[in-house]
């Protein structure tokens, strides 16, 4: 196991109860990178753990794979992650090898040295399907990433680096998931479940500013569930999606940007739009869930968005909207909407 323990004196309460806030895609990509987090730094600080998504490498190496659109990002941008108090992050995207093997594995070296933990890649196929424990006021919280919308070859396998794959295709059938890999991911959940009190998985999932829900998206969280996670989150589609609850557990299919510095003509002003999920553990379990609302602001650095901010209340509404569809009503309260817990 991926395990890593620190210190959060002075921000949560005692007794085995611990607080955790929970991000979408991060791309940061600027001058002072350890400035970047500065708007919703009251809002991470009051977490024990602090979780995101890593789009890019972190690397000067490596070529540009050609047919699609790359990134890749200079390692002076972990100051951002350090800055915002990251304690682990899914290094698992469509992004990640956009520059070959080698800055890919630079990467994770880089995430090692500075403490910062790794779910989803390794530099074989067992590392990329070990789960991330942090451990807090004696409370273990596992994580385990997956990346559907996969490009060819990018997949670990025992000899290679790379990502834990759960590949999509509507070739398979229903669930439109590859089934070995499917397997593997319930085997991952199944192996973990007895070394953690929460745990969570992070899927790289879903279509490109759409709304609406791929079929192997609620497929895959579904049999996560079923397997034994706790709470599912997404990333991916650079908009918000909605929230479902289905055995009482919650799935969150997509935060939005938290960070993205990177420019496209592809983009809608949504991409700046985001969540950021709060979630409460007590006695070994998860005993609430809710989100507040962020933006991007025009200097590229998010802000957590107050009730009284017009831009709050279209956010609540996408996200009322789009969970109603999926059969799941929340309580608002102020800026903050509580899925689950009171």
């Amino acid at each position: 196991m991926n395990e890593s323990e620190g210190q959060a004196a002075g921000r949560a309460d005692s007794g085995g109860r611990i607080h955790l806030a929970l991000a979408g895609d991060i791309e940061i990509d600027r001058d002072e990178p350890e400035k970047v987090f500065e708007h919703v730094l009251p809002e991470l600080n009051r977490a024990d753990i602090r979780f995101g998504g890593l789009e890019a490498s972190m690397s000067d190496k490596g070529s540009p794979v050609s047919g699609k659109i790359v990134m890749r990002h200079s390692p002076r941008m972990i100051e951002g992650y350090l800055a915002g108090g990251f304690d682990t992050v899914a290094f698992a995207s469509n992004h990640c090898m956009d520059y070959g093997i080698e800055p890919f594995v630079e990467t994770m070296e880089l995430l090692e040295a500075r403490g910062i933990a790794f779910s989803g890649s390794g530099r074989n196929i067992a590392e990329a399907r070990t789960p991330v424990i942090v451990q807090r006021k004696g409370v273990r919280a596992g994580f385990l990433s997956y990346v559907l919308n996969l490009p060819l070859g990018w997949g670990a396998n025992p000899n290679k680096p790379g990502v834990a794959p759960l590949r999509e295709d509507p070739l398979f059938g229903p669930p439109y998931l590859n089934e070995e890999e499917l397997e593997a991911m319930v085997e991952d959940i199944g192996s973990a479940r007895p070394h953690v009190d929460v745990l969570i998985a992070t899927f790289h999932w879903g279509s490109s500013q759409s709304r609406t829900l791929t079929l192997s998206q609620r497929a895959a969280a579904r049999a996560a569930i079923d397997a034994g996670a706790d709470l599912i989150i997404g990333q991916h589609p650079h908009i918000l999606q909605g929230i479902e609850v289905y055995r009482g557990k919650a799935i969150f299919y997509a935060l939005g940007n938290l960070v993205l510095d990177h420019d496209h003509p592809m983009f809608l002003p949504t991409v700046k739009e985001s969540i950021l999920v709060r979630c409460t553990v007590k006695g070994g379990e998860i005993r609430r869930v809710s989100f507040v609302p962020a933006l991007i602001g025009e200097d590229g650095r998010p802000a957590i968005l107050d009730e009284k901010d017009e831009k709050c209340a279209d956010i609540l509404g996408v996200m009322q909207k789009y969970s109603e569809n999926l059969g799941t009503e929340f309580q608002i309260s102020g800026n903050e909407g509580i899925i689950i817990g009171g």
